[in-house]
């Protein structure tokens, strides 16, 4: 009988240690697997973040760090010149006319940008003077990006811009809207006119072939 029941003891502390093991290696494979997935939740949120943020493009990568951080900080998107400045073999070919007011630009100044950072159109000849954040990056292909923002002052669905350029052609053209007026800017080469967009030219043309 006291042989029976060491017998039936052993049996349940076996099987209670069984079952620790297995609870203990079931919480363990939970916790590995919890950690994996919340692993690759943060890489995939991470490849979002990165896509909305900025894309790998050529221009940006011969800049100095310094270079780089300086340019990063900047929130003029382009500064007026006198027209007697703009260079001569600077040829517009969709811009209508030559009236306008004449500015200077440095396209990694919008490349460096990120969704949330601020930027500035002094556009003074105009009478406009606007703060916005930028809200979407997206590729319009392998070589052309578009950058989305809303305006600080006004309707965000009447104060609005778009900056779309080429890299490889070095070409920009923005559209800016407010309740003031709309505007559109042709760069070619770091120079371009600001007109209103009566005159000027729309996004859809930066697809063609420019000198």
């Amino acid at each position: 009988m006291k042989k029976n029941k060491f017998l039936i003891g052993t049996a349940i502390a076996c099987l209670a240690l069984a079952v620790l093991i297995w609870l203990a290696f079931s919480q363990q494979s939970s916790s590995a697997l919890t950690s994996s997935a919340d692993s690759l939740k943060s890489e995939v949120g991470l490849k979002r973040v990165e896509s909305q943020n900025g894309f790998a493009r050529q221009n940006t990568m011969n800049l100095s760090p310094s270079e780089k951080e300086r340019l990063s900080k900047q929130q003029i998107v382009f500064n007026e010149i006198e027209k007697d400045q703009l260079p001569s073999n600077v040829n517009f070919p969709l811009i209508k006319n030559g009236q306008g007011m004449v500015i200077k630009y440095d396209p990694n100044v919008i490349e460096l940008k990120k969704v949330g950072d601020t930027v500035k159109f002094q556009m003074l000849e105009y009478g406009i003077n606007r703060t916005g954040k930028i809200v979407e990056i997206e590729p319009v292909d392998q070589d052309i990006v578009r950058w989305t923002g809303k305006f600080d002052q006004g309707d965000p669905n009447q104060n609005f811009f778009t900056i779309t350029q080429s890299q490889k052609d070095h070409y920009t053209i923005m559209q800016i809207f407010t309740e003031k007026g709309n505007y559109a800017a042709e760069i070619k080469d770091g120079v371009g006119l600001v007109q209103t967009m009566d005159d000027g030219v729309t996004d859809q043309e930066l697809h063609h072939d420019h000198p």
